[in-house]
């Protein structure tokens, strides 16, 4: 009888969620991210491509549940953005309530979500997915408490991947993993942006290889015996 009724609450709390989401959607409430949002994103890279990049094609590099990571992303690159951790009942009954935690941004009065693609008004949001346990944070705290993985990561001067540039050689495996991705999954304007992005860069594939070679030369020249047994 209980597992009906959980059953039945479910069902009901889907169809009352679609119907609300259909409205909003129709009066504008919730609108799918746009260029301008994209151009906010171009300026900060990541791990050596720009965030635009990594949210455009996000299913394609970020896999499946890394919603804090998507959003992680966008926060970084987004002036005046909160980053936020919360629970979410659609997530809950799909999956459970351990796995209800979820992942998303917040710049003034719009929530944008980065599994859904998708801006909301706030309070449409919370109310369409009944946020609870929510916890906020901004650039100011964040930055105190994770210093070491924004100096490391995080870039907005393309020139450091340009030849010459101090991150130059972090392109190496990272891009050739994501070239091949892009002739496996055979998607054109991925395959166009990404290049273009590279062509920005000045990339060179074997130019980068052979300075990789010479950078791990000299790591082991530098070196003597006793440092290598």
């Amino acid at each position: 009888m209980a597992k009906s009724l959980d059953k039945l609450l479910k069902k009901l709390y889907f169809k009352r969620t679609e119907l609300l989401f259909d409205k909003a959607f129709n009066e504008g409430k919730i609108t799918e991210f746009d260029e301008e949002i994209y151009e906010k994103m171009d300026g900060t890279i990541v791990s050596c491509l720009p965030v635009s990049l990594y949210i455009k094609y996000s299913k394609y590099l970020f896999p499946e549940g890394t919603c804090y990571d998507r959003s992680l992303y966008m926060f970084l690159a987004l002036d005046d953005a909160l980053l936020v951790r919360g629970n979410n009942k659609d997530l809950e009954y799909k999956y459970g309530k351990n796995h209800a935690g979820h992942g998303w941004i917040e710049i003034g009065n719009y929530v944008y979500d980065p599994s859904l693609m998708l801006r909301f008004e706030k309070d449409v949001y919370y109310r369409l997915y009944g946020c609870s346990d929510v916890h906020k944070i901004d650039k100011a705290t964040y930055a105190a408490k994770n210093q070491k993985f924004i100096d490391d990561n995080v870039c907005t001067d393309f020139n450091e991947f340009r030849p010459g540039g101090k991150k130059r050689l972090e392109l190496g495996v990272l891009i050739m993993q994501i070239k091949s991705l892009c002739s496996f999954i055979n998607d054109d304007k991925f395959t166009k942006e990404l290049n273009e992005y590279l062509s920005f860069i000045e990339y060179d594939e074997e130019e980068i290889r052979e300075e990789r070679e010479k950078a791990i030369q000299k790591i082991f020249k530098n070196k003597n015996f006793k440092d290598l047994v």
